[in-house]
């Protein structure tokens, strides 16, 4: 697995390649954790190049969300197909994660909720 960093609009874009499973979820995790510790409470996960990921990183992401949540801030996923799209579908996670597209509507739709409604 290899995991690249980035950011737009001030939103955090972690973009992982290869398979998530339970020998190397812990490396996302403390990605994730070392976000949340520089203060960086939205975030993108581009899951793109990901062909395939076990529950451990499923759980990783739900995790991180929720403890996002917490700060007010956010994750959303982005750029699921293929198997991993059917494990996101098969264990009900659509309605935990938001998931978009493009990693351009994921970052918007963090932009978005930041800004104040009239």
């Amino acid at each position: 697995m290899i995991i690249h960093e980035k950011s737009s609009h001030q939103v955090a874009i972690i973009t992982i390649e290869g398979e998530v499973d339970l020998y190397n979820a812990k490396e996302l995790k403390d990605i994730l954790d070392d976000k949340m510790r520089k203060h960086q409470y939205e975030i993108v996960v581009n899951l793109e190049k990901v062909p395939f990921m076990d529950s451990s990183g499923i759980g990783t992401l739900v995790t991180a969300m929720y403890k996002l949540k917490k700060y007010h801030g956010n994750l959303k996923v982005c750029s699921v197909h293929g198997s991993v799209a059917k494990v996101f579908k098969l264990t009900g996670m659509e309605s935990h994660l938001e998931v978009f597209d493009s990693e351009e509507k994921a970052v918007l739709s963090l932009v978005e909720e930041r800004e104040p409604t009239d």
